[in-house]
This record gives structure tokens, sequence and C-alpha cells, in this order.
């Protein structure tokens, strides 16, 4: 899209000037690594443009890889760390041509996080409660502890053990998978397939779909102490057993 997008300008230029247009489709990444000292027991993460890879790091420590291409690299992009929030920032607009940024973060074991950024998160082996903001995808594999998460793409997660999931998309399937059984796991999409894939065992279940079907594989018993709530308007909602 970005690069239609740029032809599409690009076009428009030529048609309005004889200089011709010199346009950079695939810029290449400029890399760079910052530690920031934490010893907070809550950590913010707002990323302005990129998206976001988040890794279980050292104690003490904030540690962030960035990737910034075309404009992104010479547009006053900034990163700090104030206050507990960890603050990325990096502009495209108005350009033509191959434009954005990536992060990778390490962040100290225990430390609670809030992650918002709006071109997507992954979560990568966290053991920690973590609230995710996204208008993109978001991926979680191999997470502990409490998620929350809400997005206007899909969301997916491999390997979960955590106790306690909560999904939210307006745009997008979602689809979990868990290592070991939820205790609450609430799940729902406007515009989307429901799936969730849990060890077997007996749960409280409850699947709705508007427009699709439903169908639940586990053992259902209203009262045991481990709930799923599966939703969706428009999508198929499964609970299956892995």
């Amino acid at each position: 899209m970005r690069q239609i997008a740029a032809f599409a300008a690009c076009a428009a230029l030529l048609a309005a000037t004889t200089t011709g247009c010199g346009v950079d489709l695939d810029a290449e990444e400029v890399h760079a690594t910052r530690s920031f000292p934490f010893t907070g027991g809550t950590l913010t993460i707002n990323s302005s443009l990129g998206g976001v890879r988040v890794l279980q790091g050292t104690g003490g420590t904030v540690r962030v890889e960035r990737w910034l291409r075309g404009k992104a690299v010479t547009d006053d992009p900034a990163w700090s760390l104030r206050d507990g929030t960890l603050r990325l920032s990096a502009a495209c607009s108005l350009v033509l041509g191959d434009c954005g940024a990536r992060y990778h973060v390490r962040v100290p074991p225990g430390v609670r996080l809030s992650v918002d950024a709006r071109d997507g998160v992954i979560l990568n082996g966290l053991t920690q409660d973590v609230d995710v903001n996204s208008l993109d995808r978001i991926q979680v594999t191999g997470a502990s502890g409490r998620l929350r998460l809400r997005s206007e793409g899909p969301i997916t997660g491999e390997n979960l053990t955590s106790r306690y999931v909560r999904g939210r998309t307006s745009d997008g399937a979602i689809d979990v998978a868990f290592a070991g059984p939820p205790t609450t796991l609430d799940l729902q999409s406007h515009d989307g397939r429901v799936t969730a894939r849990v060890p077997a065992g007996s749960y409280a279940v409850t699947a709705r779909s508007k427009e699709g079907s439903e169908r639940s594989e586990v053992d259902h018993d209203r009262d045991v102490p481990r709930k799923i709530v599966a939703r969706s308007t428009t999508g198929d909602v499964r609970i299956l057993e892995r």
C-alpha cells in the first residue's frame, strides 16, 4: 500500500511538472540501541509510529533497539524514559516512498506493563501483567501474567499460561491457544471469528455469535471456577480442546 501511494503521488507530480519524481521505495533501515535505567513497578510504552516487540529483559534496565527507514530517520525521531513512560516517536507525514519504524523493547521482569502502539504489538515470553492497545495486530507468545488486549485488528496467542485473558477487537479474528488452563477467558470480536484452544477439563462456557455458528468441545459445567466467554457479531465461535 505504501508503494502504491508513492506511485500515485509521483504520477500526480509528473502530471503537474516537467521535472520528474524520484522516490525511494525500499529505503535501508538505520539501527540504533539505547538503554534506560529503570527501577519502578509500572512501565508505560507509547509508540506514535511503528510496531513494538516487547521481550523479557534484566532488572534495572529498559533496553530499546530501534530501526528507522526513509523520512523517519531525519524527521526528528526521539526516545525517552521519564516518569515511568517510555516514549518512542518518529514521523512519516507528507512523505513519498518508503518510511517506517519498528522497535524491540526488553523490560525488567515483574514490572507491570501498559503498551500503546498504533502499528501493532508483539509480546514474547513475558511473565508480568500486560495491558495492550493497538490499531493493528496483537500477537502474544508464552505469556504467563494477566493480559488485557484491545485492538482494531486481529489478536493471536500461542503457548499461553495466563490465568486471566481479556481480548477485544473491532475488526479482526481472535485465535488464542493455551498450554495451561485459564481461570478467566473473555473474548469478543465485532467482525471476525473467535477461537480458543484450551487444555482438557471442565469450564463454564458461554459461546455466542449473532450471525455465525457456535461450537464447544470442552466439558461444560456452570459450577466450576474456570470460565470462558467468547462472543462475535459476525464470525463463528469455537472453543476447542487441545
